[in-house]
């Protein structure tokens, strides 16, 4: 079996690299589309525009954009797109009502509570709305961001976390990303910081200014991490997301331990609010019977009143309250020249490729920088500006040996959903990603094993891709064990059914099990459609418009074909319906489909 991986391992990485194509047609490009920017590195102000057809794609250039844009799309999802244009979506997308993923969760755990008696609020809900969402509501534009941002911003209720059972304000922390996909990147870092969630997670809740006579200090882990992992990383950058190079040749930091010791003061107060029934709460020390679901509030007797020197340049000055050093320490944060191109690239990470290009990123990091109307950390600009980039719309970039990401477990998963249009009867989607697919995936649903994410954004598998000073985060869980425990797990996805629906009380009540009564099944009534009047030939069209993105290649398509009509020849029980889910099976463990260009 380790051999087998290995192999399938190689591929998956080679397959990163770019295939050749003799057309393009509809894969990305439209006739009359034209673009124009400046690759002047020493121009700030770059400007690019797209015009000529107002981007309307064909059906494979509008799948292609859905792969950026969504978390995964059907027939009728790319046909839209494909009739009304990229920017009408992208328009109708940024004017959807916004939602709540708390309320959302909510929902769900007052309908678990109708079917079993005294239960936590456990982290399998958290799923439970996750794919709810996912499945049922349109803002799919709104949940890919939310998703990106949660793996900047990373909290884990699992391994151990003090926030397992806590699900009722871990989604009220979800909803900062959710909510906040198109607001201001200085809201969701303020939210984040105040969150007692996160004060948890990285123990900056009741946090104390220093006790010299009981030798104790400001815990730093919060300080580190909002620097190196939420806003200005370890090394000054270009706007470009190159670094700056010191005089002796190396990477210049942008912050030393002495700074990670001044940031942490300025965390120090933080605890408690409220009660749960919202009287003010007076005890610093308090940890227990308390609403976590609103911010934490300063405590200023226990707040570090001295200078901070933090960061080379930025003092904080002394005799402020704890409120104003923490505005004052985040909107120095903000302002720092590296998040544009520190948050930026992550952002073009998620959703379009590993490896952007310097222009690239400097024309979103010139955004992050400025709207057009002098906003700082505008997202809804910095997605439109990312999805409409031609780094990530021109199909001659599908060529380039830069180009490509590996779709993410999690994705793959909501692929084959979103694809052929996933219900159940009931109409609940209650899969728990945690206990069905984390240990055969390495990913589920907000459950990183740390607060670095599942993956490293600089990660670089060390046969194929570091060599070309290259980078795959998201081969940092693909392994000898991964690689083939997903390709088990999607087949029983696709042969035996989607997921568990846990949406049955075991029989003392206790908890939720699988129900099945209520199993949830996949459309596939348009694919047997059309193998059964088009052949496999047909079938495997269709497969790749809806999962591929156009990119299926010959050798392939040929391969599939040949075992489908060797097992119709060979097998006496062989049907239709096993046709169809081979075809669907294979494409899924394909490098065509696994890798994203």
């Amino acid at each position: 079996m380790r051999l087998i991986a290995t192999f399938l391992l190689c591929l998956f990485v080679e397959a990163s690299f770019a295939q050749l194509y003799d057309d393009h047609l509809g894969a990305g490009n439209t006739i009359g589309v034209q673009v124009s920017g400046s690759n002047n590195q020493q121009n700030d102000s770059i400007a690019y525009t797209i015009s000529g057809t107002q981007l309307k794609p064909d059906l494979i250039g509008a799948s292609r954009f859905l792969s950026q844009a969504a978390l995964g799309a059907s027939y009728e999802d790319i046909e839209y797109v494909s009739a009304i244009g990229i920017n009408a979506w992208l328009e109708e997308q940024f004017e959807m009502p916004v939602q709540s993923f708390h309320t959302k969760y909510e929902q769900i755990y007052d309908e678990t509570q109708q079917l079993i008696t005294n239960d936590l609020h456990a982290n399998r809900y958290l799923s439970y709305a996750f794919y709810d969402f996912v499945i049922k509501e349109p803002d799919v534009l709104r949940q890919k961001v939310a998703f990106a941002l949660s793996q900047i911003f990373v909290l884990s209720p699992y391994h151990g976390s003090s926030l397992n059972s806590e699900s009722l304000s871990n989604s009220a922390y979800y909803d900062f990303f959710y909510q906040g996909a198109f607001g201001n990147y200085k809201e969701i870092l303020t939210n984040v910081t105040f969150s007692n969630p996160m004060g948890r997670y990285l123990s900056h809740f009741t946090n104390q200014k220093a006790d010299v006579i009981e030798k104790t200090f400001p815990d730093e882990n919060y300080a580190r991490e909002i620097m190196q992992l939420f806003s200005i990383g370890l090394h000054l950058l270009n706007l470009d997301g190159t670094p700056i190079i010191g005089a002796n040749g190396e990477n210049v930091p942008t912050y030393d331990i002495n700074n990670i010791a001044e940031v942490a003061k300025i965390f120090t107060g933080l605890a408690v609010a409220e009660d749960n029934d919202g009287v003010p709460n007076t005890d610093f020390f308090r940890t227990w019977s308390y609403n976590k679901e609103v911010p934490m509030k300063m405590f200023e007797d226990f707040h570090s009143k001295g200078e901070k020197n933090i960061l080379p340049g930025v003092t904080i000055p002394a005799g402020q309250s704890g409120t104003a050093d923490v505005d004052q320490t985040i909107n120095a944060l903000f302002n720092h020249q590296n998040v544009g191109p520190f948050i930026g690239k992550r952002l073009i990470q998620n959703l379009v490729k590993s490896n952007p290009s310097p222009a690239y990123v400097k024309r979103i990091a010139t955004v992050f920088n400025n709207n057009g109307d002098g906003v700082r950390g505008d997202l809804k600009a910095v997605v439109l500006a990312i999805l409409l980039d031609p780094e990530a719309r021109d199909c001659e970039w599908i060529d380039d040996p830069s180009n490509g990401k590996l779709i993410q477990p999690v994705e793959r998963f909501i692929s084959l959903f979103k694809a052929f249009d996933l219900m159940t009867p009931s109409g609940k989607i209650w899969f728990d990603d945690n206990k069905d697919i984390y240990e055969e995936t390495g990913q589920s649903f907000l459950a990183s094993p740390s607060v670095f994410n599942f993956f490293s954004p600089f990660y670089a598998e060390d046969e194929f891709v570091s060599p070309q000073n290259l980078v795959s985060p998201e081969f940092q869980i693909l392994n000898s064990v991964t690689a083939i425990t997903y390709i088990n797990e999607i087949e029983n996805a696709i042969k035996i059914r989607p997921f568990k629906n846990r949406t049955a009380a075991n029989d003392s009540g206790s908890y939720l099990t699988t129900n099945e009564a209520d199993e949830p099944v996949l459309d596939l009534s348009d694919e047997m459609t059309i193998y059964i009047n088009e052949g496999v030939d047909g079938l495997l069209d269709r497969l790749n418009l809806l999962l591929c993105r156009g990119q299926l290649s010959d050798s392939t398509k040929a391969i599939i074909a040949n075992t489908i009509q060797a097992n119709e020849d060979n097998l006496n029980s062989y049907e239709n319906e096993d046709a169809i889910h081979d075809a669907l099976y294979y494409i899924m463990m394909s490098p065509d489909y696994i890798i994203q260009k």
